[in-house]
């Protein structure tokens, strides 16, 4: 056999010797890995834009290459990311190796990175449509939150059924091509064997050792994205596209890798800390009356309530209840919420900072930063204090977060303690348990602090069955699932309406953020994704009533309720109240590494800290006419830049140093 060998290949022995060695063997083997791999991405790149492309800016022919070249700098940091195991080991074992146990053990370094990340990135094409980016760390809370996965995933396999088959077929082609590979590189070995080419002492000990440096360099490379002074980061693709199109230039892989280490905030110092004070004035007090009347306070947070439901927004019939119950308080018609996601919208309405990160500040390191938040304020006053959120305990940790907050209790899914009103996904129908939550609140003492959070309508968009929607001229599952929502509050004030306690209380009815379902760019891609209701109800005051076209955000609601409520003491707020004339008006929020901020009579959107685009606001409420001019000094839009780096500068050292109240606070001046 090895004459048979000999002769057959002694031609190109020669020509082997030269050009191939065992090591060369197993870095071709590797090459030829990462092509497939490679090629999957790009084609993922196309699903995701193909499954989203509605909810993504129109990509012109011009724009191709750019992106290729954006999203191969990411695809080849995500491999090396998950493959990086799998490569040291091919480096180091024989291609061709007969131990059974050690052979699967290099097997499964590749395959079960690469199989989960094919299914975060398969399942991404259609959750994008929910959360409006790529997927990141936070997922995680959702898959392992207790009971929240399980419950969502029969309604997701039901209407997304093609998604598990894409997963499968493309994990199954992936294996295929990874066990061919692995066969025509083991008989190519093999076949080094039978020439007897044997490795040199030099090849051991300075070929092999070099080349395993090489590699590890080029992968540390790779992983960082290149040279610069900086690893990219989800952040890093507006560097090829416009913010709307940053997630086609991502790939889920990363952003869940990126977002682990995106958990810690970038250190933000523009101006001496005085300077940043005074502009921001952070410490506030409204007045001084010891003896002040202590009101009860309701806070309603309703699930996913955009404006564009409301008769303001446009709406006929969808909020009937709210719609009527507007003329009886004050509504704030140019309001903001300062988040997209649930876990990022309570906190900003009960604490008072705006997303600010890839993942939920309360979930972050940050999270045990001590805040002057609402219930904890009023606590100290002597309020009892308390959350109610029909959903199943534990979800998106809100429960850990109200105990934090200065909720004295918490009451959910668990403690409503009956499943025959279990909405089979989320929690309890919102009916019975506003219902539920009125019935604890007449048990309180008063003064008290109460935060409802409703929950129906939210994805699925399930109704209870029976319910008649209200009103005509609607007919889609989220419009269907607002009237619901609409038709329970109006129960629980019908309710409210003939307790003791009821005149004596000042209503706050918001949203914890927009809806994602819209019907127009605006209200997918500007401001209007955004635009939630305020509405403030006193019934002892119908002064208080009026449409107000303040500019006020969700930052605003915890000193406009203080003030409103006349609390005699200083406290720390980013946020400003209402009420306050001589307040600066402006609203902020965070999407994937950039910002965007109104601030004396300008709309900003930056790249990280930088100024990238400038819209009068509200004349360009839109955003069709963008004044910035790159290198050039903008004397009227000096006053917002300053601000906005005067806020981000409080807010992060704040944050990073638990600086976030009045009793931490390092600068202790400014007060109001």
């Amino acid at each position: 056999m090895k004459n048979v060998v000999g002769r057959k290949y002694s031609g190109n022995v020669f020509i082997y010797s030269a050009f191939m060695s065992f090591i060369r063997l197993s870095v071709q083997k590797i090459l030829y890995q990462l092509l497939i791999l490679v090629l999957f991405y790009t084609l993922f790149r196309w699903c995701f834009y193909a499954f989203n492309s509605s909810e993504i800016r129109h990509v012109a022919t011009g724009q191709l290459w750019t992106l290729l070249e954006g999203g191969l700098r990411f695809d080849l940091a995500a491999i090396m990311y998950l493959n990086a195991l799998w490569i040291l080991l091919t480096l180091l074992v024989p291609l061709d190796i007969q131990n059974k146990a050690g052979r699967r053990l290099i097997s499964m370094s590749f395959w079960l990175p690469n199989t989960i990340a094919f299914l975060l990135e398969i399942s991404d094409w259609v959750y994008f449509n929910f959360n409006r980016k790529r997927a990141t760390i936070e997922i995680f809370d959702l898959i392992f939150s207790k009971g929240d996965f399980l419950n969502l995933l029969p309604n997701y396999l039901q209407k997304f059924w093609f998604v598990p088959l894409i997963a499968l077929c493309c994990i199954t082609l992936l294996i295929w091509s990874h066990r061919r590979l692995n066969l025509y590189f083991a008989a190519r070995w093999r076949l080094f064997r039978q020439l007897q080419f044997k490795s040199t002492p030099a090849s051991r000990f300075i070929v092999r050792p070099l080349v395993l440096l090489l590699c590890a360099g080029l992968a540390v490379l790779l992983i960082r994205g290149g040279f610069q002074l900086q690893p990219i980061a989800n952040r890093t693709a507006v560097l090829y596209t416009v913010p709307e199109q940053t997630a086609l230039v991502l790939n889920t892989p990363f952003s869940i890798i990126s977002s682990l280490e995106s958990g810690h905030l970038q250190e933000a110092h523009f101006m001496d800390d005085a300077a940043a004070d005074r502009v921001i004035r952070p410490v506030k007090q409204y007045h001084s009356d010891p003896g002040w009347h202590k009101k009860n306070v309701v806070v309603i947070v309703w699930e996913s309530f955009s404006k564009r439901y409301t008769k303001e927004g446009g709406s006929v019939g969808v909020t009937p209840f709210f719609d009527s119950l507007s003329t009886k308080g004050h509504l704030f018609t140019n309001a903001y919420a300062n988040a997209l996601r649930s876990n990022e919208g309570v906190p900003a309405i009960f604490s008072g900072y705006p997303a600010m990160m890839e993942g939920p500040v309360s979930n972050s390191i940050y999270g045990n930063t001590v805040i002057d938040a609402l219930p904890a304020l009023l606590k100290a006053e002597g309020y009892s204090t308390a959350f109610f959120h029909g959903g199943t305990n534990g979800t998106m940790g809100f429960d850990i977060y109200a105990k934090r907050a200065g909720f004295e209790r918490y009451f959910g899914r668990k403690e409503y303690a009956n499943e025959r009103d279990f909405d089979g996904t989320w929690g309890i129908w919102d009916q019975p348990f506003l219902d539920f939550a009125l019935r604890q609140i007449n048990t309180f003492k008063s003064p008290f602090l109460a935060g409802i959070f409703t929950l129906t309508s939210h994805v699925p968009f399930h109704v209870p069955k029976g319910f008649k929607p209200t009103a005509k001229g609607f007919n889609r599952d989220i419009e269907i699932s607002m009237n619901y929502t609409d038709w329970a509050l109006s129960q629980f004030f019908k309710q409210a309406e003939k307790q003791a306690w009821f005149r004596n209380t000042v209503f706050v009815i918001t949203a914890d953020h927009t809806n994602p379902y819209v019907d127009n760019a605006f209200q997918g891609e500007g401001l209007g994704r955004y635009q939630v209701p305020i509405l403030v109800i006193d019934p002892a005051n119908p002064q208080l009533n009026r449409k107000d076209s303040t500019l006020v955000q969700q930052l605003d609601i915890i000193p406009s309720v203080l003030d409103y409520i006349r609390y005699p003491k200083p406290f720390f707020a980013l946020g400003n109240s209402a009420w306050d004339t001589t307040a600066s008006r402006f609203f902020i929020t965070y999407l994937s590494g950039n910002y965007s901020m109104i601030q004396s009579g300008y709309h900003i959107k930056t790249k990280g800290f930088d100024i990238a685009e400038v819209y009068k606001f509200p004349e360009d409420i839109k955003a069709r006419r963008n004044l910035y001019a790159p290198g050039v000094k903008q004397p009227e839009v000096v006053n917002t830049e300053h601000y906005f780096k005067a806020f981000l500068q409080i807010l992060h050292t704040g944050m990073i140093n638990d600086q976030l109240s009045l009793h931490t606070y390092r600068v202790k001046r400014g007060t109001q």
